[in-house]
């Protein structure tokens, strides 16, 4: 009884320093992170959509919504809430979550100024990329650590997380037609058939990032 009163508390403090941090990261970025305005006239900067046509914000806004959600099963035992936690968690808040993450490293590692310049670290601190690129995967694999999840039948997993991505794709593709500036400037470098591959290379590693979290459930909580 003592030791599982301790899970509980561990899991309580966890999704409450996640929502708090995430949180106020999700409202830096949106309030104070921005590109000066002559960035839209150089055409730096796509003038639609905001903050809300990056993954990267997206991704905040989904990861902390998921830890209120997890926080709100910790307090009320709720099957309608557990259940759809669970499902967040398996289809689109973990592999969304590590696509985002590796995706930016991966870039930052490879073309380093290209994908991520100087000047953005003025405007886009240390401490807050580190939130939204990194810490956001920490949170959600230390959650998967302290707390049972039910996932759900591959088919119906992959599906919302192929939803959730394909959507994403869409909303880049409109930005692109309506602005003539694509969302991440690096695409503008790539030839189309080129792009479509980097674009179906990133849904391929969405997935592949599903499979690896049903394979650390299953390898946590099979008994």
């Amino acid at each position: 009884m003592q030791q599982r009163r301790r899970w509980i508390l561990i899991r309580l403090l966890l999704h409450v320093v996640a929502t708090l941090q995430l949180g106020y990261a999700v409202y830096y970025d949106y309030q104070y992170a921005k590109l000066p305005a002559m960035a839209v006239e150089l055409r730096m900067e796509a003038p639609l959509g905001g903050k809300f046509k990056y993954l990267t914000f997206l991704n905040g806004l989904l990861q902390t919504g998921y830890h209120l959600l997890a926080l709100s099963c910790d307090l009320w035992t709720l099957r309608g809430l557990r259940r759809l936690r669970d499902y967040l968690l398996a289809s689109i808040v973990l592999p969304l979550g590590l696509t985002v993450s590796i995706t930016f490293w991966a870039l930052c590692g490879l073309y380093g100024e290209s994908v991520y310049p100087d000047f953005l670290g003025r405007i886009y601190p240390v401490w807050l990329n580190q939130t939204m690129h990194t810490h956001v995967v920490v949170y959600a694999l230390l959650d998967l650590c302290v707390a049972p999840h039910r996932y759900p039948q591959r088919k119906q997993g992959l599906a919302g997380l192929g939803i959730a991505m394909g959507c994403y794709l869409v909303w880049l593709q409109l930005v692109r037609y309506s602005t003539g500036i694509w969302v991440y400037p690096f695409l503008s470098a790539l030839f189309a058939p080129l792009r479509w591959c980097f674009f179906a290379l990133i849904v391929g590693l969405s997935f592949g990032c599903y499979l690896l979290g049903e394979r650390l459930n299953y390898a946590l909580w099979a008994q």
